[in-house]
């Protein structure tokens, strides 16, 4: 009796690969060298909103960066307290997004959803409180919102589509107006 070893050597294999390709996938964000958070942090100091130059083709500071979006960014770091972010919605196509270090998305917000023009975000650790955070009174907390952090340090981006060509003046100029700084507490 001949049994046929070639052909179950080739499955096993086929399934080894595919067990390796995925690993691989997984593990490749842990091990790359300069992702988002590393990149953005050899800009600027935390706790500062910056905003990035328009991308061109060679010229991208971030993979994927959108020609017809500006966008500014903020690294936090909750370590000394909470952190303050302001902007202005200056159109409804505004999107905030926070991110832990390795990319990872836990909230966002777009201008339109808001239904104001002032944004005021304040990002506090996950175990803080709204009162723990800074924001005394039930009746000032209706124009703040408190976003409590999986994390102690992340980034903050803000992304502005544009229109039309002739609106990045407006677009630059509303992210310039933005802030992201240590908050503390009123009163």
């Amino acid at each position: 009796m001949r049994v046929r070893l070639p052909g179950l050597y080739i499955a096993l294999g086929l399934v080894l690969a595919g067990l390796i390709h995925i690993v691989a996938v997984l593990a490749l964000p842990m091990l790359a060298p300069k992702n988002a958070y590393a990149r953005l942090a050899s800009i600027g100091p935390v706790n500062t909103m910056i905003e990035l130059p328009p991308a061109a083709p060679g010229q991208q500071i971030m993979p994927m960066m959108a020609p017809d979006i500006r966008y500014a960014f903020c690294r936090f770091d909750l370590a000394n307290g909470p952190v303050r972010l302001s902007a202005t919605v200056a159109d409804e196509l505004l999107l905030i997004a926070l991110y832990t270090p390795e990319g990872e998305n836990f909230y966002s917000v777009a201008g339109a959803d808001m239904r104001r023009s002032e944004i005021d975000l304040i990002i506090a650790a996950a175990d803080q409180t709204v009162e723990e955070a800074g924001v005394d009174a039930p009746e000032s907390s209706d124009n703040v919102i408190v976003v409590n952090a999986p994390v102690s340090e992340g980034i903050a981006l803000l992304r502005l589509p544009l229109a039309g060509p002739s609106t990045a003046i407006y677009a630059e100029r509303a992210l310039r107006a933005t802030s992201c700084s240590p908050h503390t507490k009123s009163g």
